[in-house]
């Protein structure tokens, strides 16, 4: 299954970067990333780059989920042969209430608001961390 990494804005800060670069390159052998940062954080901007994919909003409304229940919903998509999946991360008004009604998924990080930044990075962190559950490699430990 393809991740479609959605963002508003480009990380500003440098420990973001080099984190989200870092995540990326111990992701992509697992799963094909795709991240894409909008300069826009409005409804038609999400629309454009969304396509075809299923989508999961990100947003401190949403269902929190433990890593291990998400590794099991993940595997349950790709035995769904989902192809493409939007993770949607919106800016520091959050998500458009169209998008997030829209999304197949709205899940959250906590119950705390995040930095968009933040967000961007603590997911990454966690598509890794499903996929290395998946694969049973020692990286995630409960």
């Amino acid at each position: 299954m393809k991740w479609k990494i959605i963002s508003v804005g480009k990380p500003s800060f440098p420990w973001v970067r080099e984190g989200l670069e870092t995540y990326l390159k111990r992701v992509q052998p697992f799963a094909p990333v795709e991240m894409i940062q909008l300069k826009k954080g409005d409804a038609a901007a999400f629309n454009k780059v969304i396509g075809s994919a299923k989508v999961m909003a990100l947003d401190e409304r949403g269902k929190s989920f433990r890593t291990g229940a998400l590794a099991q919903q993940v595997t349950e998509w790709e035995l769904d042969s989902v192809r493409e999946m939007a993770v949607l991360i919106g800016g520091s008004d959050g998500l458009p209430a169209e998008i997030r009604n829209q999304a197949h998924h709205c899940f959250s990080l906590g119950a705390q608001t995040l930095m968009h930044e933040l967000a961007l990075l603590v997911w990454m962190e966690q598509l890794y961390r499903i996929y290395t559950l998946k694969a049973d490699h020692p990286y995630h430990r409960e």
